[in-house]
């Protein structure tokens, strides 16, 4: 399989003014050095905690953020050295489903307006009747009836916003659909209808997924790869059977012994990591690794080094530069 997205050492600082002059005086790091690829039709889900920078990576992957540095390429192309007309076809095969579906709808749109926005905008359809027959398809294979059509947002449920987020997402035939925590403000049992729906897309019409999200049970299920992000850096990266079975990172063990345990094997196998000590500075990061202050393994070398990691032995893996390790 090939690639159809590839990011190489993406960075997105936010500055922060101060003084009389309003001058740059510090940055926020919020995506700093982050790479990774996509292979078409798989599903790559990013995780981390709230303000780790995963939701900002999406935005500027699809242009909605500038980034500071690095290189986006898609399909192939770097989307910074194409022509203003390649980047706005290729900026059509790759849209968002944001996580709270009824501040990313127009109130004074009705529903065949919110999906035939992007019909009409890049002319995939030459009459009106054309574009009607193809809001009423994409209603009924996002679990929509055409009736509902011309009712505003205010008059769906949650799920069927999001259902809308989700027809308005395919209306320009997407190759590549970025998911920010599209699932997290529905209830349980509607959330295992959109992810039914999100897999079933895929599979039928071949679509590639970057899956945000903080739940790392729905990112199980729906993944073929997974990245943890901190503060801004990839932590750990690898298949979904590597990352849930064998994770490497302190701070990934960390997050999946925060997932609830169900059953009374799962309580009775279920061992606690609790992170200790303080987040660093987000204008100020500490030149070695960003985790050494919460790392229950962390060595002096850590705080001025970025660490490599090691089996040491006895099960644990650390950060550490000692050769014989």
């Amino acid at each position: 399989m090939d690639k159809l997205l590839e990011v190489k050492d993406l960075k997105k600082y936010f500055p922060i003014k101060g003084g009389f002059f309003g001058r740059t005086v510090a940055e926020v790091k919020a995506v700093d050095g982050v790479s990774f690829s996509i292979q078409r039709g798989r599903v790559l889900g990013l995780v981390g905690e709230s303000g780790c920078g995963k939701s900002t990576a999406g935005r500027v992957i699809l242009g909605l953020n500038p980034k500071t540095g690095g290189e986006i390429l898609f399909d192939g192309e770097n989307l910074a050295q194409v022509s203003k007309s390649r980047q706005r076809e290729l900026r059509r095969r790759m849209q968002m489903v944001f996580q709270d579906p009824f501040s990313s709808l127009d109130p004074r749109m009705n529903v065949s307006e919110i999906i035939s926005e992007g019909i009409v905008a890049y002319k995939l359809c030459d009459t009106r009747a054309e574009i009607e027959d193809r809001v009423n398809e994409l209603m009924e294979k996002c679990g929509l009836f055409p009736e509902q059509a011309y009712r505003y947002v205010h008059q769906f449920s949650g799920g069927q916003r999001q259902r809308i987020c989700i027809a308005r997402a395919l209306a320009t035939n997407p190759d590549f659909i970025v998911l920010d925590e599209a699932v997290s403000a529905l209830d349980v049992s509607i959330q295992a209808q959109i992810i039914n729906l999100l897999k079933d897309l895929q599979e039928s019409i071949g679509l590639t997924y970057l899956f945000i999200s903080h739940d790392l049970n729905i990112v199980q299920f729906i993944s073929d790869e997974v990245a943890v992000m901190y503060l801004g850096e990839i932590v750990e990266y690898g298949t979904t059977e590597q990352i849930f079975s064998n994770p490497r990172h302190p701070y990934t063990v960390a997050l999946l012994s925060a997932v609830p345990a169900f059953t009374r094997e799962e309580k009775a196998n279920k061992h606690r990591m609790i992170l200790e000590g303080d987040l660093p500075s987000p204008y100020d990061m500490p030149k070695g690794c960003r985790f050494a202050g919460r790392c229950p393994y962390r060595e002096a070398v850590c705080e001025e080094e970025k660490p490599v990691w090691t089996d040491r032995g006895d099960g644990h893996y650390c950060m550490c530069h000692r050769p014989q390790l």
